[in-house]
């Protein structure tokens, strides 16, 4: 038979059996003194003697009742000043579990990222860093419900950090909010450049580009949620600008930087990232490990050498880890939501 917690509770304390028996007395003493009238009443006066006989007679009739009803009380009603002890559900034992393995990785973003701040480290850089650090030391202290929350701040302010120099004197920030063409100036004419798009507000946005006024529309990031820090190559034009239209729901900041600033793979270590990005590959094997983490989609292309798309090197959804075949020298960009991983393994 299944004990419910509060039988365990009232076992261990004897009170199952205080709650039972002065209902069990009750019912027995009733029945008994029913019992004994219907005798007297149909079968007339009895031979008791001297009452021995009738008093032995009526705890016979009384004691038998006063068993069954004993055996039959339930024994789960609560008592009062006696809560049951509950376990805790299976459902909440795997959400700060899988917290907890959050949390893991993060710390481990947070140790391998490359970023230190030094004397020419501006506002934002400092705001940036401190954001990164503190996400770490909250997540372990909220539920595991907010840890994604907590976590997706610390990983938008990585992702503001990993491009390497933002000093003031080479980047140029257009801020906005919600759908806005503008035209962002050049880092240098007539070379690819890479687009960073950043928003710290959980929202849907994208960005096309256009060749001029009246122009051809191009997309650049389509279909993407913040917050995040994307990371676009953009091909090559013999202009000063380049004419974006941004569509957002909430504040933004978007800027063109060096080609240069593009994050390369060169070791056997890992690169690691977290939502869309450009990477440079100078050279290696014909074969990239790419780890991908959470339940999102994501794609894996190849880019050619003015950075226009050359095809798919491969796509999914969810965890995977795979190996792609590809040059020893190319521009791959990764899309996806999520986390990720990327390194040559042969070198």
């Amino acid at each position: 038979m299944n004990r419910t917690p509060d039988d365990s509770t009232l076992a261990r304390t004897g009170a199952g059996h205080t709650r039972r028996w002065p209902k069990a007395l009750l019912h027995g003493w009733i029945g008994g003194t029913a019992t004994m009238l219907f005798l007297l009443v149909v079968i007339g006066a009895l031979p008791l003697g001297d009452g021995t006989a009738f008093l032995v007679l009526y705890l016979a009739l009384t004691v038998s009742p006063t068993v069954v009803s004993y055996r039959l009380l339930p024994r789960t009603r609560p008592h009062p000043g006696i809560r049951p002890k509950r376990e805790a559900p299976k459902a909440t034992a795997e959400a700060a579990a899988e917290a907890e393995r959050a949390i893991t990785r993060y710390g481990e973003l947070l140790h391998a990222h490359p970023y230190s701040p030094g004397e020419a480290a501006d506002a934002d850089e400092l705001a940036d860093y401190r954001t990164a650090l503190d996400a770490y030391e909250q997540a372990k202290q909220v539920a595991p419900g907010q840890v994604p929350t907590v976590l997706a701040g610390g990983r938008a302010a990585l992702d503001r950090l990993s491009a390497g120099n933002r000093s003031a004197s080479d980047i140029a920030w257009s801020r906005g909010r919600g759908t806005m063409k503008l035209a962002l100036p050049r880092p240098a004419p007539g070379v690819p450049a890479v687009l960073v798009f950043e928003t710290d507000v959980k929202q849907p946005f994208s960005v096309h580009t256009r060749s001029g006024r009246g122009g051809r529309r191009q997309i650049l990031l389509d279909g993407g949620m913040g917050p995040t820090s994307a990371h676009v190559g953009v091909p090559a034009q013999d202009t000063d600008v380049l004419f974006v239209e941004v569509t957002a729901s909430g504040p933004w900041r978007i800027a063109l930087r060096r080609i240069g600033e593009a994050r390369q793979l060169t070791d056997g270590g890992w690169l690691r990232g977290h939502g869309t990005e450009t990477v440079l590959r100078r050279g290696g094997s014909r074969v990239v490990e790419f780890e991908h983490r959470g339940d999102t989609d994501f794609t894996v292309r190849r880019l050619n050498r003015s950075f226009r798309p050359a095809g798919v090197l491969a796509e999914g959804r969810g965890g995977a880890r795979l190996n792609i075949p590809v040059p020893g020298r190319c521009v791959l960009r990764i899309d996806t939501i999520g986390d990720w991983k990327l390194r040559d393994p042969a070198a």
